[in-house]
């Protein structure tokens, strides 16, 4: 048995063995796009905290009148660090964003993906290949797909191969010897190194395959998915006459259920969002230091609201923004003050997102919606209330590119990758040294 699963090993590696290399190599240099990314803008996008933030709408009003035609904005991110710049989002080009000063309003600079990483990109999932206009065969594509599932079974066949006779092969093979010369060192290399990375190259191929084959990902899905897979739970916040509903959509059947009301007192929202006889002060120390202002539209003085459904939460929201996307301002104060613990905001026309730090599926986010034209908090959709076909998805990004735990994982996801790139390099070299061996004999 051992034989046929040498045989296999062998056959599959020599044609595939040059594109698992690649598409581990640059796996690995993609693990820490993020970081890098951020290192590289580091020097536009920090500011120097200062004590008063500029309202959310007048910072996007400023940016869209120097933006060229044709292109606006769909989005702002906010960090909870107050030496973090907005990142305002824009719709030309692609994946374009502005770091601006929300103490100022200026410009920094602006963000586009490094063209570094749209390469190594290209060549991980398509080999340099792009996909016909006209629906013909995507064969860079196919080509990554056809090795990682090869990868799938080398990587099987060769655990079945690492495996011990004796004692003392089992300990020989749990280490890497780097005294004994070249062929040693290479050696242990593919069969210790092999086996150390097994575990994590497995769940990169696995995972990866799903955006290669159709059948693979409907397949892969229908092993984790439920029949209820589509169904999300959406809570209808309360305004200042109403008490909180929470609704269940089935979106294949645009069913509605009733469900148990999400923690999230009316006391915090209230708080977060007043009506407009009377301005309410909240401090969201999240979003950037304090910023005060008066809500109510009457000139009314502005009424302290203590949020105590909100542990540790204090300062408060700017409510006066001008121009049309005054209503953004008031949704992201609103939500800060719901959310003191956030690790990022993104705002939207009609929506907020919000991301926390922590280990787990780094898609994952709650989100609420707002009245465009008042700003006010209409409903929130927790993470835990999303469909469940969203939040698989999510964990099988994180699970592919190892963002779910933080830096240390990251790093095992790195090392693991170039033991990767090193199998089938140092398969390579012990066949091509068997074969010249073979020839100088005859």
């Amino acid at each position: 048995m051992r034989k046929v699963f040498r045989k296999l090993h062998l056959w599959l590696s020599v044609p595939f063995g040059i594109v698992v290399a690649v598409i581990c190599f640059t796996g690995a240099l993609l693990v820490f796009e993020d970081e890098i990314t951020s290192l590289y803008y580091s020097g536009v996008s920090t500011v120097e905290p200062q004590r008063e933030v500029l309202p959310l709408g007048v910072i996007v009003e400023k940016v869209e009148q120097g933006l060229s035609s044709g292109s606006e904005v769909t989005g702002v991110v906010v960090s909870s660090s107050p030496c973090e710049a907005y990142k305002v989002n824009l719709s030309k080009p692609r994946r374009a964003a502005l770091y601006v000063n929300q103490y100022t309003g200026e410009v920094q600079g602006d963000y586009r993906r490094l063209g570094f990483f749209s390469g190594v990109l290209r060549l991980h999932r398509w080999l340099m290949d792009t996909k016909p206009g006209d629906g013909g065969i995507y064969w860079g594509k196919i080509a990554v797909g056809a090795s990682a599932l090869v990868f799938v079974v080398l990587l099987l066949a060769g655990l079945v191969l690492w495996l011990p006779r004796n004692r003392k092969m089992f300990k020989n093979r749990l280490k890497v010897v780097f005294s004994k010369g070249k062929n040693r060192l290479w050696y242990d290399l593919h069969v210790t190194g092999g086996f150390y990375a097994a575990l994590l190259l497995l769940v990169m191929a696995l995972t990866g395959l799903t955006w290669s084959f159709g059948w693979y990902s409907d397949s892969f899905y229908s092993l984790f998915l439920s029949s209820e897979s589509d169904v999300s739970i959406v809570t209808q916040l309360p305004d200042a006459t109403t008490g909180a509903t929470t609704v269940s959509h089935n979106r294949a059947a645009q069913a509605t259920l009733v469900a148990e009301n999400d923690a999230v007192s009316a006391a915090t929202l209230l708080a977060a969002q007043s009506d407009g006889s009377t301005g309410a002060t909240v401090k969201a120390d999240g979003v950037s230091g304090a910023t005060t202002a008066n809500n109510g539209a009457d000139g009314s003085t502005g009424a302290t609201v203590k949020a105590d459904g909100v542990s540790g939460a204090t300062a408060v929201a700017n409510c006066s923004a001008a121009g049309k996307y005054g209503s953004w301002s008031k949704a992201l104060e609103a939500v800060a003050a719901l959310c003191p613990d956030f690790a990022e905001i993104t705002v939207s026309a009609g929506s907020v997102s919000v991301k926390y730090d922590g280990w787990g599926n780094s898609r994952a986010s709650d989100k609420y919606n707002f009245d465009e034209s008042a700003g006010t908090l209409l409903s929130v959709q927790k993470y835990a209330g999303t469909p469940e076909k969203s939040r698989v998805r999510g964990w099988v990004y994180s699970l592919h590119t190892g963002s779910w735990g933080g830096v240390i994982v990251k790093f095992l996801y790195f090392l693991a990758a170039l033991l990767g790139t090193a199998l089938p390099l140092t398969g390579y070299y012990f066949w091509i040294k068997r074969l010249y061996g073979k020839r100088k004999q005859k």
